[in-house]
Formats: structure tokens, C-alpha cells, sequence
């Protein structure tokens, strides 16, 4: 009978702090109360307290550190990258968008003449994006495409699917991408754009995408904030 009685107490608890997590009283990355404060707060023993957080912890809610103490967890973002951003971002529960920060026209110079396949200084179309989810700043990247394959696709691009755009306005069908991934610090670029501190860990993607022929498509560099646990990229193309 008393074990039955501690059981439905630590799960009224467990409910208890997953409806405050969920409604905001408990943000992600904010640390919980001490176990000491939350068995004065139930009215419950230690025992029952580290029964209802040890569940929220292998739920995925909530992380233990030694020393420091339990905070709310950062949900892990699994990147599906089938075609977009977006259906990337709306398959993990987050409202996706995505800010161009600078588009423009340059000439290409060493190496990036050579990742698109262009004569040194022909035309490249540059596009420096920063893409959200929940309004957070998740990366920013930026993409060379060459003049020869989108003319006026710095002008004519607003949001939405690039590579949707690419095939539609251009015809441009992305068969295959490589992507290269290194833990980097964050730079300047990263500190303005992404609100990390500098020097904070970050990873780095590199990214050459290439039609049916092998023609390259794009190369963008991003940088992808560090503070998310995990990271799982899958590119597929039909």
C-alpha cells in the first residue's frame, strides 16, 4: 500500500513539473530548484523527488550535471534534409524561418572559382541567410551559386526553399551534396548573428550540392550554434 502511494506521488510530481516546463515556468536551459527545495516544495521525500526527475532526465526533459544541477534540456534537433529548411525545421515541432541578411552579386575568387566550377572572377551570386526555429537563431550560412546557372537570383530570391526556387525558376534540380562537419568556436560572425558568446562552441558545415552531371550547384559555409545536444543531417534527392 505505501509503495503504491510513493509511486502515484512521484508521477503526480513528474506531471506536475512537465506541465511547468511546458507552460514556460521552466524555460530551456534554466535550472530547476535544488532537490531540497523541490521535496519542500511536493512535501515528498529525496527518494521520491530523484525518482520523478531520473524519469524526466531518460524522457529526454531534463539534464543532471554533477556539481551543478538539473536543467530543463534543449530539445535534440534531427535535420532531415530532404528538401528544405522548413520541412526540416516543421518535422521536429518548430515553426521555421528564415532572414536574408545580404544578397548580392561578386566576382568569384580562389577557391570558391574552383568548388563552382567558374572561370577566376566570373560573376557568383552570394546569399547570407540566418535560419530560425521558434524564433531562436539556429545557423547562418552562406551560399555561392554561379550567374551562369541562376542569373539574378540574388535579386529574385526572397524566401522560402532554395532549392525549391532553383528548380522552379531555373530548372535546377539538386541531385547529390557532400557536407564536411568540424567543431569550430564561434566568431564574430556567429556572436552578431546567432547571440552566442564568442569563443563558444559551434559547428561548422560545409556543403557542395551538384546537378544529375556533376555540374556543382552550390557551395555554402555555415555555422551552426553549439549549444543544441545533437545534430543528425540526411540529404535526399529524388
Amino acid at each position: 500500500m505505501t509503495k503504491r502511494t510513493n509511486n502515484s506521488l512521484y508521477f503526480n510530481i513528474k506531471e506536475q513539473l512537465l506541465k511547468q516546463i511546458q507552460s514556460g515556468v521552466y524555460t530551456v536551459g534554466e535550472k530547476l530548484p535544488t532537490e531540497a527545495d523541490l521535496c519542500e516544495l511536493f512535501s515528498a521525500s529525496r527518494t521520491t523527488i530523484r525518482m520523478a526527475l531520473s524519469e524526466l532526465e531518460s524522457q529526454g526533459i531534463l539534464e543532471r550535471f554533477q556539481g551543478k544541477g538539473t536543467f530543463v534540456k534543449r530539445k535534440e534537433l534531427h535535420l532531415i534534409q530532404t528538401r528544405s529548411f522548413a520541412e526540416d525545421v516543421l518535422m521536429n515541432g518548430k515553426e521555421p524561418a528564415s532572414v536574408i541578411i545580404e544578397a548580392k552579386v561578386m566576382p568569384a575568387e580562389t577557391p570558391l572559382h574552383e568548388l563552382l566550377g567558374v572561370k577566376l572572377k566570373a560573376p557568383i551570386n552570394q546569399l547570407l541567410r540566418v535560419r530560425y526555429a521558434d524564433n531562436e537563431p539556429l545557423l547562418y550560412e552562406t551560399t555561392h551559386i554561379a550567374w551562369d546557372l541562376a542569373p539574378g537570383l540574388a535579386n529574385d530570391y526572397k524566401d522560402g526553399s532554395l532549392f525549391s526556387f532553383l528548380e522552379s525558376a531555373y530548372k535546377l534540380k539538386a541531385h547529390r551534396s557532400v557536407e564536411q562537419l568540424k567543431p569550430v568556436l564561434a566568431d564574430k560572425t556567429a556572436v552578431k548573428l546567432l547571440g552566442v558568446k564568442e569563443g563558444s562552441p559551434c559547428l561548422q558545415v560545409r556543403t557542395f550540392s551538384y546537378l544529375e552531371d556533376d555540374t556543382p550547384l552550390e557551395y555554402s559555409f555555415g555555422v551552426f550554434r553549439g549549444d543544441f545536444p545533437s545534430y543528425t543531417i540526411e540529404r535526399q534527392f529524388e
